[in-house]
């Protein structure tokens, strides 16, 4: 199952912070994850970044709903904001 994920922080933000935080929030039902995007300009503010990652989630054991996923997502999008005050774009 897979999902996009694209967020908007400060320039001075890493793409590898913005991960460890994706896969802390994802926990273990991520697979993998993959840069595809990093955007400046409008209409994104001056300072800031759009980066988009393409998100793949499994569990060995079983197969995920919808729901798990979005669940996953939701977490991750929690801890980016707490961490890194990164926002859904």
């Amino acid at each position: 199952m897979s999902r996009d994920l694209a967020v908007v922080c400060t320039d001075d933000k890493t793409v590898a912070q913005l991960e460890g935080c994706i896969k802390a929030g994802c926990g273990k039902l991520l697979d993998s994850i993959e840069l595809f995007d990093i955007y400046t300009g409008s209409p994104i503010p001056e300072g800031r970044k759009s980066v988009a990652f393409s998100l793949s989630f499994r569990a060995d054991d079983r197969t995920l709903t919808d729901a798990e996923a979005d669940d996953a997502v939701k977490a991750a999008l929690k801890k980016l904001k707490e961490e890194l005050d990164a926002e859904l774009r």
